[in-house]
């Protein structure tokens, strides 16, 4: 067992040739394929293919379909299975339910349990497009510049994603290499990352530098008044979640106020039924 276990150890510490596809996989920004052909959530993802699936937001987080049917399956079978222990405990107490009632509740929390991945998912998609148009804003007036300067539309779309970082920069900077060692249009890169992680703006800007070849330098206007519509349009959504915020406030209040009247007024009303 000791020489097994020295072998499992040094096994995994040694470094194993890379996987070409896995390598070619990384530089084209897209998951793993081999989590697409095998193991358990491969076996899911094809069995469950018909279910819907947010791949626009999984793309955007990075999450391939197979781990998000793996989360699906685990959240599904917690929730089935959470009230057997509370089953269990009731029948030690004394206070044996019908066996219709953790039934029904198991299938009411797997079914409420299983969409947990779908909401988390939706939720933090939404933050992480609402960052990446922010940073799209900066990209535009930097590309902007660039076309000002002089510099040719594959220059100007290269440039900003060199001297800029953060995880959207990266994206953009990941994509357009890959077109470059493809001996493609840069464009085309930023129009397929945006229709893959839903942004049409990214789409949009793919359009305007692609018109850049035969317009010239009259793409700039177009370009600073597309960086100032997105701007306003994020300055229009924060607005409006604050006001959301802003009137959710008395409703959080009056719970906690009501949970600290009840919480007084328990030991008097208790003393004065008893």
């Amino acid at each position: 067992m000791v020489g097994l276990g020295v072998l499992v150890v040094v096994a995994e510490a040694w470094p194993a040739p890379p996987r070409l596809d896995v390598a070619l996989a990384r530089l084209d920004g897209v998951p793993d394929p081999t989590a697409r052909s095998s193991g358990v959530g491969g076996w899911l993802a094809v069995r469950l293919a018909r279910l819907p699936v947010p791949r626009d937001d999984l793309a955007l987080l990075g999450i391939s379909v197979e781990r998000f049917m793996l989360q699906r399956v685990a959240f599904l079978l917690f929730g089935l299975v959470l009230p057997t222990p509370l089953s269990l405990l009731s029948l030690v107490a004394g206070l044996p339910l019908p066996w219709t009632v953790p039934a029904g509740a198991g299938v009411v929390l797997g079914v409420l349990f299983a969409l947990v991945p779908d909401y988390a998912a939706r939720t933090q998609a939404r933050e992480r497009r609402r960052e990446f148009r922010a940073a799209l804003a900066t990209y535009l007036d930097m590309v902007a510049l660039e076309r000002a300067a002089g510099a040719g539309p594959p220059q100007a779309l290269q440039a900003p994603a060199d001297v800029c970082s953060g995880w959207v920069f990266a994206q953009i900077k990941r994509v357009l290499e890959h077109a470059r060692r493809a001996g493609e249009q840069p464009w085309r890169g930023l129009a397929a990352l945006g229709e893959r992680v839903g942004i049409p703006e990214l789409t949009e800007l793919a359009d305007i530098a692609e018109d850049a070849g035969s317009e010239g330098t009259q793409v700039l206007s177009t370009l600073l008044a597309k960086a100032q519509s997105m701007r306003t349009a994020a300055l229009t959504d924060a607005r409006a979640s604050a006001n959301s915020r802003t009137s959710e406030m008395p409703v959080a209040i009056g719970v906690s106020v009501f949970g600290f009247l009840v919480l007084v007024c328990f030991p008097a009303v208790y003393r004065i039924m008893s």
